[in-house]
């Protein structure tokens, strides 16, 4: 297979992922792991935190609107629903929570200021090499004038910068993914894409692209991944860090 671009998340791939926050307002609640990630899911697509992220309600009303869905009693037979579906044991008892929306969304925020250094290195040998489109397509939104500071500096660094915010749409929307390759110039095919979120690969691959989980902690096991399929070295060099 020739590949002709490499696309890349943002959140969870290149730098620090918001999921990672998530776990640990969980655990500072008392909460059991994945609860509200889980709540933030089966909101769908009219949930507080999808309408951000295509530009559908703003930051301030945002936050209120965030802390009660996550509050919602209701969530607790939804976690239990997808851990009978995963085949994991069920907790007899999930404690009652509030949520801060502002506070746990500052959270995973802040958690996207740490860049991953192989995946920036990554990146830089890929655009040396100019055998390849490397383009990033991310789930963003409005933040406010301290947040995504880092996320904004990695724009320099690919050739398109697709953003959920800026077109309306957002993963795993196989029109997202579609609209980025007439943006890229490609067909999904052509395409290799790293995520960390299973629905947004599911999502690429239905569309025909050749995908790489990125998990939390492991992406040294997806630049090895990537490697294997653009026949590129990408490893050199990374030992003197990289720099933005």
């Amino acid at each position: 297979m020739v590949f002709k671009a490499v696309i890349f998340d943002i959140g969870g791939v290149c730098v620090g992922s918001p999921i990672a926050a998530i776990h640990k307002y969980e655990k500072k609640a008392g909460l059991p792991y994945n609860y509200l990630n889980v709540a933030i899911v089966v909101q769908g697509d009219q949930g507080a935190f999808q309408r951000l992220e295509r530009a559908e309600i703003k930051l301030v009303d945002f936050y209120k609107k965030f802390g009660e869905e996550l509050s919602d009693p209701r969530n607790k037979k939804a976690y239990q629903d997808y851990l009978r579906k995963q085949g994991k044991p069920v907790p007899e008892h999930i404690p009652d929570v509030r949520v801060d929306g502002k506070a746990l969304w500052t959270m995973m925020m802040d958690e996207t200021d740490i860049v991953d250094p192989r995946i920036i290195h990554a990146i830089q040998r890929l655009k040396a090499s100019g055998r390849f489109i490397v383009a990033a397509l991310t789930n963003n939104s409005e933040t406010t004038p301290d947040q995504s500071k880092t996320s904004e500096s990695l724009k320099q660094l690919f050739d398109h910068f697709i953003e959920s915010k800026v077109v309306g749409l957002r993963k795993p929307d196989p029109n997202f993914y579609l609209h980025a390759c007439r943006i890229i110039g490609i067909e999904p095919h052509e395409a290799i894409f790293l995520d960390d979120i299973g629905m947004n690969l599911s999502s690429a691959k239905q569309l025909g692209m050749e995908t790489i989980h990125v998990k939390l902690g492991r992406s040294e096991k997806a630049v090895q991944a990537l490697e294997s399929l653009v026949n590129l070295d990408l490893h050199t060099g990374l030992a003197g860090g990289s720099k933005l």
